[in-house]
């Protein structure tokens, strides 16, 4: 009887062949399924924050977060700057979302690169390291400024007090805007809008077509916020 069967140098070639295969697709597929995830984390991460801060709102009995007296502004008497003192408004947070202030772990910084092209860019206000750190259970950070007096004569939606940024794994690397963290604009409603977005804020020339279009590199990371919002949460810039 003749055993039919592979010879050694048949399967180490076999092998070799597997290993460039999975060396080509493996880094394309882990990408692809992390970009997946994005879209989600970011929605979910929204949700949690809009619903807490309406709970805020329907427990003071007020349609803006700047009545409910747990935000305190300091206004520079003959400079145009103010500060924000944000410890109300947190212990509030903390009540309706499983949230609680973050500390960078030593030889980290609360920073956030961006490949931004300044004029005519996305101006969110506040930068990243200017805003206070809070992570939730799932390890969402939510970095949180309120740099502006709302303009009480419009609609509270559309009275912006700040912006938010969201980061998807804490201090965890790349720390990239556009890549792990993303930026919203705040309204006096408790809402959150998408940077880049057609209607995160009024009378902006940002725009995620302009600056994060699909399938192109994005020439201001802010702006992919909107992208991800507006294509089903999917990540389509590169």
């Amino acid at each position: 009887m003749v055993k039919k069967g592979f010879t050694l140098a048949e399967v180490l070639i076999t092998l070799a062949i597997i290993g460039v295969v999975a060396a080509i697709t493996l880094p394309t597929l882990m990408s692809n399924t992390t970009n997946a995830q994005i879209g989600p984390k970011l929605a979910k991460a929204v949700s949690m924050f809009e619903q807490a801060n309406t709970a805020i709102l329907n427990a003071n009995s007020v349609d803006t977060l700047s009545d409910t007296g747990l935000i305190g502004v300091n206004i520079k008497v003959g400079e145009t700057g103010m500060t924000a003192d944000l410890g109300g408004y947190i212990d509030a947070l903390t009540n309706y979302m499983k949230i609680a202030p973050y500390t960078y772990p030593e030889g980290t910084t609360q920073t956030a690169h961006d490949e931004s092209t300044g004029e005519g860019g996305c101006d969110v206000g506040a930068e990243f390291s200017a805003g206070t750190p809070l992570i939730a259970n799932d390890g969402i950070l939510y970095v949180i400024n309120y740099d502006t007096l709302p303009d009480t004569s419009k609609a509270p939606h559309k009275q912006r007090i700040g912006n938010v940024y969201v980061d998807i794994n804490a201090a965890g690397n790349p720390n990239v805007i556009g890549t792990d963290i993303f930026v919203f604009s705040w309204w006096n409603d408790g809402s959150l809008r998408p940077v880049g977005s057609s209607n995160w804020a009024e009378g902006s020339a940002c725009t995620w077509q302009d600056k994060c279009p699909n399938g192109e590199y994005a020439t201001d990371y802010k702006a992919c916020t909107g992208a991800i919002f507006e294509n089903n949460l999917k990540v389509l810039y590169k």
